[in-house]
């Protein structure tokens, strides 16, 4: 598995250097979750996208997302997400909502999950994109993630775009740590590769920094 990754992590880097249009900046995000019920919680999040390079060196703020969403769990390790996403730009407020359904599969010393997505853009036409993330998740100490414990993560997801047939590929490590049994924080990159199948003609790098509170 460590092959693999390390090939994936090549090719993308061969990518970013034979192209032109690449940007970089940093996603700080906070997410909050309140338990409704035994089965339901209440998740909500807030993120900034800030660029420090865009053609060349320059902090430059571009949008705040702002989300919330209803999480069902519908069987043991099995949930379904549904919400809405108020995207801030340039003066403008542009819609989403959006409908995730999670599998999540416990191994000894793993933890692997597939998120299947569907969203729904309002503008004057509604776009529709579809997405699917895998991620797989370790302790760095024991088969479990404990308190005041790291731990790594590693997702792959694809978007697609079904108005302009745009694919779009995303590979993210990151680097957890559990404060306590409610509350966690991650580190990480994140590469992104947009209409992947015919040219590449647009490739970002976001340091990534996720708060995670539980109420």
């Amino acid at each position: 598995m460590r092959s693999i990754f390390i090939f994936v992590f090549v090719l993308f880097v061969g990518k970013i250097t034979s192209q032109t249009n690449f940007s970089a900046g940093v996603l700080p995000k906070v997410v909050t979750s309140f338990k409704i019920s035994p089965k339901m919680k209440w998740v909500n999040s807030i993120e900034s996208r800030e660029f420090f390079y865009d053609e060349k060196f320059e902090l430059t703020h571009s949008l705040v997302d702002v989300s919330t969403i209803f999480s069902l769990k519908t069987e043991m390790n099995n949930k379904l997400n549904f919400g809405f996403i108020f995207r801030f730009k340039d003066g403008e407020v542009e819609y989403r909502s959006l409908q995730h359904y999670n599998i999540i599969h416990s191994l000894e010393q793993f933890q692997m999950g597939h998120r299947f997505a569907f969203e729904q853009f309002y503008d004057d036409v509604i776009n529709l994109r579809g997405r699917y993330r895998f991620t797989i998740q370790r302790a760095l100490n024991g088969d479990k993630i404990d308190v005041f414990e790291w731990y790594l993560k590693l997702s792959n997801e694809y978007l697609w775009q079904f108005n302009d047939e745009n694919l779009e590929i995303r590979l993210a490590p990151n680097l957890g740590y559990r404060l306590s049994k409610r509350n966690k924080i991650e580190f990480g990159v994140e590469y992104r590769a947009a209409n992947f199948i015919r040219e590449l003609n647009k490739n970002e790098l976001w340091m990534r920094c996720t708060m995670y509170i539980s109420l």
